[in-house]
């Protein structure tokens, strides 16, 4: 089975254990979402979930920042 993304609580487990390479923030439709990469470039983004949807989204960027400093990503890359 191929993974999908991660819920949060999944995210603060691989961040905590340093097993998050990279991440991004992207558009999801007029909206914003987080994609994280496990492995090197060859690897898939895996986007963050929440319970309800397949991809957690925020409404700005300001508010997705928030969400990522408080999870303990330092850096992402904005892709518009």
């Amino acid at each position: 089975m191929k993974r999908k993304g991660f819920d949060e609580g999944q995210l603060l487990e691989l961040i905590a254990g340093h097993s998050v390479r990279e991440c991004k923030a992207a558009r999801h439709g007029e909206r914003w979402a987080v994609y994280v990469r496990l492995g090197g470039p060859a690897s898939n983004w895996l986007a963050v979930r929440s319970q309800r949807e397949a991809v957690r989204t925020w409404a700005s960027l300001d508010t997705l920042e928030r969400f990522t400093r408080g999870v303990g990503i330092r850096a992402f890359v904005v892709e518009s």
